[in-house]
């Protein structure tokens, strides 16, 4: 039995790349390939490893017993003393998805997480001939071209000032789109009134008041909203 360092909504559990290990996968066929999650870790270090890249940070959750993970690693590429690269990774082990990485940015100030929206999933889905390693360094390989793509997005919405009244637009736009949980408005929109200034808002201040009380959700729905928020900046 796992000890989890918390429990979160719907029996998702916090755990530590250690404690990975003490999930199985369940057995394969001659079709489908499932991937432990300890052994998928465990590749994704080595390859950003065989190309210089160092973790910094790495944080990580189970779901349904077990069989979904979701996690975030900050990495010490692409510093610029305000944000650094970050890779998130979800994967199921229940057919439900496939592996898959999204290109992010760890804000330092705030400890936000931004996703660019592009989900990078493997080529194989858990199939027989899934060559791990072989696949997550064509991940990689994206991975890489896109943050660089997604330092320009950020750069961009720093870049764009905007009035008090067209930030109300772009908030009423994100919940009427269901990009994030309706129960957020109210953090949301106080966050803005503490932060906005008589000569208008940026782009991405709104983008942080979202992403500011995001990473109070449980992992998968934090996933989810996070890259649907990068996708509906235009982030990627």
């Amino acid at each position: 039995m796992v000890e989890a360092t918390f429990l979160t909504h719907r029996g998702s559990v916090r755990v530590s790349r250690e404690q990975l290990t003490q999930f199985d996968a369940p057995q394969g066929t001659e079709t489908w390939k499932p991937v432990k999650h300890s052994e998928l870790a465990k590749a994704l270090h080595a390859e950003l490893t065989r190309r210089g890249l160092g973790v910094r940070r790495e944080q990580y959750a189970v779901q349904k017993q077990g069989s979904i993970l979701f996690g975030t690693l900050d990495l010490d590429w692409q510093d610029t003393d305000e944000y650094a690269a970050a890779i998130g990774l979800r994967t199921a082990n229940d057919k439900s998805m496939s592996i898959q990485l999204a290109i992010g940015l760890r804000v330092m100030v705030c400890d936000n997480l931004a996703f660019s929206g592009d989900l990078i999933a493997l080529k194989r889905r858990h199939t027989a001939g899934l060559d791990l390693s072989h696949e997550l360094a064509g991940a990689l390989d994206r991975y890489q071209e896109g943050v660089l793509r997604l330092h320009n997005g950020v750069e961009r919405l720093k870049n764009t000032t905007i009035s008090v009244e067209q930030a109300k637009v772009l908030v009423y736009d994100v919940f009427h789109q269901r990009l994030v949980p309706a129960r957020l408005f109210h953090p949301v929109t106080q966050t803005l009134s503490e932060t906005g200034r008589p000569d208008g808002l940026t782009h991405w201040g709104v983008h942080n008041a979202f992403t500011t009380h995001l990473k109070a959700l449980p992992p998968g729905p934090a996933f989810r909203a996070t890259t649907h928020l990068g996708k509906f900046f235009s982030l990627n």
